[in-house]
């Protein structure tokens, strides 16, 4: 949840409904003291928290924004505002631990330093383990006086139905492809396509402006060069597991799963589909598609609850389901 070091946080376009929303509670005396904000990566569940904290801990709001100005606002500028806390892993993937929830807990019991809200955000929220989530749920059940917690998920079946009931929920739709592709536009290099990055981005725009820094656009064009070369018979799943080990598993199997999604949405209801793929949505069917993307989930959910498979392993073994899956049709096995 980055900042510039002049300008606060503030919501995205395609978050006015749910900014409205909640500020409108705020404006009435009804904003619980917990919020639990979902969808998928990549949309600004984070920079909507940062920006609700920044307007909340503001002093004099303008148009219903942080003002920028006030003492409070300087704070927040300079990342030093006593009655904001940010709880996140020691490490990214990695689980919140009990005592950092515990100290969570402390936090929130004491009075506030400036005497407006308390807020803490905390992100990942299915990053918690049980005990975590145990710890936590006593101050949802009791929370203090002027206190908000923003609880941030892309998963949250992965929370504790306890958690879950506790909390006002706040759900977040990928923006729509129109209002996101201006956004970014705005924001990346002439020479670069908005429209191309969006696509590989899944939708998500602030995945999408990430990657203008890191060439992933370039990467991602190798990798579906690499993949269809596989599934085309003309290389094999040890050599391109060993290949593609180099690279965060994590992202690897995102990659793979938006693949397989598109494949689904275009045998489905006719979406666009690169050309280059369409010889392989001809060789399956949906239940295969299905039965893939099942695994790579199934793999994904053990990286986030802490496991560490061998990535050459693991990525053998969905290569070459992968190979089977998609290609039998084709008359390879």
């Amino acid at each position: 949840m980055n900042q510039s070091e002049t300008t606060l946080a503030a919501s995205l376009p395609w978050q006015f409904s749910q900014w409205q929303q909640i500020t409108g509670l705020h404006s009435r005396n009804t904003l619980p003291h917990a919020l639990l904000l979902s969808g998928l990566p990549g949309i600004g569940k984070g920079r909507f928290a940062e920006a609700l904290a920044h307007y909340l801990l503001c002093l004099s709001p303008v148009d219903g924004v942080a003002c920028n100005r006030c003492s409070q606002c300087q704070l927040n500028l300079a990342h030093t505002h006593p009655d904001l806390k940010l709880l996140v892993p020691d490490e990214p993937g990695k689980q919140l631990k009990v005592d950092q929830i515990r100290q969570l807990v402390e936090y929130l019991s004491q009075t506030s330093q400036q005497g407006g809200y308390k807020v803490a955000i905390l992100s990942p929220a299915e990053n918690m383990n049980s005990n975590a989530a145990n710890a936590l749920l006593k101050n949802l059940e009791e929370p203090a006086a002027g206190t908000l917690i923003l609880l941030i998920t892309d998963s949250p079946s992965r929370l504790l139905p306890t958690i879950r009931s506790r909390c006002q929920q706040v759900s977040f739709p990928t923006p729509a492809p129109t209002v996101a592709l201006k956004w970014l536009s705005d924001r990346v290099p002439s020479t670069v396509s908005a429209e191309a990055l969006l696509s590989d981005a899944g939708g998500q725009p602030l995945t999408a402006l990430e990657r203008v820094e890191s060439n992933t656009l370039q990467l991602h064009t190798q990798m579906a060069h690499d993949f269809l070369e596989l599934l085309g018979g003309a290389g094999n799943t040890i050599a391109l597991a060993q290949k593609w080990k180099q690279y965060t598993l994590a992202d690897t199997l995102e990659w793979i799963n938006r693949q397989l999604c598109l494949l689904i949405q275009f045998n489905m209801a006719g979406a666009t589909l690169d050309p280059s793929w369409h010889r392989v949505a001809a060789g399956c069917d949906n239940r295969q598609l299905f039965h893939l993307s099942d695994q790579v989930l199934t793999l994904r959910n053990q990286l986030k609850s802490g496991h560490n498979p061998n990535p050459q392993l693991a990525l053998e073994v969905l290569l070459f389901n992968c190979c089977e899956l998609l290609t039998s049709t084709n008359g390879r096995r």
